[in-house]
């Protein structure tokens, strides 16, 4: 059986894995390990072992920027949780792709500043099976994992 998996990029970001049919398989929060200065980076050993385990066919993954109003730290360590999960993907040899947010927001029918609630709103509907994995307020990486997954299934 092959899986797509989808990455929102960030420390609160997650990770999440489809069926070829658009099931719902698994979600997982973002791995990350504390640094010397008391900053999480992402673990990309056990990001790497994640990947590994599922073994996805594609991996579609949020292309992101700095961000309007970021400093220079915040942009950096961004851009760091970027550069390591596209690392991971290019070393395992994983087959994946970049999408800009607003494509793949638009083609989920999530409508132009909506919140983060209206992805995971939308997650829920299209993934029933995934609703008690997006059980909290900050489940909205989660469900941007899912939907970049379901992107990634229809639109590779």
């Amino acid at each position: 059986m092959s899986l797509f998996c989808g990455i929102d990029p960030g420390l609160s970001g997650a990770v999440g894995f489809i069926t070829e049919a658009g099931e719902f398989v698994d979600v997982y929060d973002m791995p990350t390990l504390p640094t010397t200065t008391g900053r999480r980076q992402v673990d990309a050993a056990e990001l790497a072992d994640l990947l590994r385990e599922h073994s996805p066919a594609f991996t579609m993954v949020e292309r992101v920027g700095a961000r309007p109003g970021e400093g220079p730290t915040g942009a950096f360590s961004f851009g760091h949780t970027f550069g390591s999960i596209t690392a991971v993907l290019a070393a395992l040899g994983l087959a994946h792709d970049l999408v800009q947010p607003a494509v793949w927001k638009r083609r989920a029918g999530i409508p132009p500043g909506a919140g983060k609630g209206a992805s995971v709103a939308v997650c829920k509907r299209l993934l029933p099976k995934a609703a008690d994995h997006l059980a909290r307020v900050k489940d909205d990486g989660r469900a941007e994992a899912l939907l970049l997954a379901l992107h990634g299934r229809t639109n590779r």
